[in-house]
């Protein structure tokens, strides 16, 4: 039986129901892939839409993240995070029951206007800031990018896949860790030292506001060579006084350049090299929300 938890009072929802509801888990209805699931669109009966994470195996890395996304999301509570329902074990399967989220995930280009990118980085960064300052205790996400940041039908943010998330005792600083997260959003010093911080979540959420603003990826083998890394590119561009051609042609405008480098001085100040020199995400919260697009 799959618990459900949930403030909409959702009534219990069985195995057999995610197993129809997915019509046994086709590859039709996938709607996301991981390093450690595949994630699931079901259909209930009554018309009720659910995404069912599906974490296949018996090694001991899975049942961690299986752990790790239940243990995490079951103490963090915020508008900006997304809502663990329900989980199950059965057999060698973990299943994750999340709600359905209409418009996915931000991943890659898109034709958001301004406006509507800056609400998906001051929700995002609304949720980051919670888990490291508010949430008892406190978590590192340790994989924040653009696919793990999914989106409501009225674009709202909300941060997902707490897979690699880890606790935080009371005066904690950091976590022992494997090199872990997505190629083009682990920060540098992950590779030169074994531990992460929530400097490192600074870090990854600084790629994630860039290619908002740039409507790139991080790594394009298909770009020009020079343009490829993302970030090297925008600090090249940024020391040649070229600030505004890094920038998606889909949102500038002379109306708007001011919001638009503001939001770039602050996505560069999360990608210092010196993770104590990036500003902590209470700072974010606060300079992404002084942004005003309607001025």
């Amino acid at each position: 039986m799959v618990l459900l938890q949930s403030k909409e009072n959702y009534k219990d929802v069985s195995l057999e129901d995610l197993l129809i509801s997915t019509n046994n888990f086709d590859q039709a209805n996938i709607i996301g892939c991981g390093g450690f699931g595949i994630v699931y669109r079901a259909t209930l009966p009554d018309g009720r839409k659910l995404a069912i994470k599906r974490l296949s195996g018996d090694s001991g890395q899975m049942d961690r993240e299986f752990r790790a996304e239940v243990e995490a999301l079951s103490r963090a509570q915020h508008p900006n995070l997304v809502h663990l329902q329900g989980y199950c074990m059965f057999k060698n399967d973990k299943l994750l029951v999340y709600p359905y989220m209409e418009n996915k995930k931000i991943d890659g280009p898109s034709s958001l206007d301004w406006d509507s990118r800056l609400r998906i980085a001051q929700g995002a960064a609304r949720g980051l800031a919670y888990l490291h300052q508010a949430c008892e205790p406190h978590i590192l996400h340790r994989d924040i990018k653009s696919s793990n940041i999914l989106l409501d039908k009225n674009f709202k943010a909300y941060l997902a896949d707490f897979g690699l998330a880890r606790l935080m005792l009371p005066y904690d600083t950091h976590v022992t860790t494997d090199l872990v997260g997505t190629l083009g959003y682990i920060p540098p010093e992950y590779g030169q030292a074994a531990v992460a911080t929530y400097k490192g979540d600074v870090y990854s959420f600084g790629v994630v506001l860039l290619e908002l603003l740039t409507g790139r990826r991080p790594m394009d083998m298909c770009k020009p060579k020079g343009s490829q890394d993302l970030i090297s590119w925008v600090i090249q561009m940024k020391k040649e006084n070229r600030e505004s051609e890094v920038f998606d042609p889909f949102i500038y405008d002379k109306q708007n350049d001011k919001e638009l480098l503001r939001a770039l001085e602050i996505a560069c100040l999360c990608l210092i090299e010196h993770p104590k020199l990036r500003p902590s995400t209470e700072q974010l919260v606060s300079w992404l929300d002084s942004i005003d697009t309607n001025t």
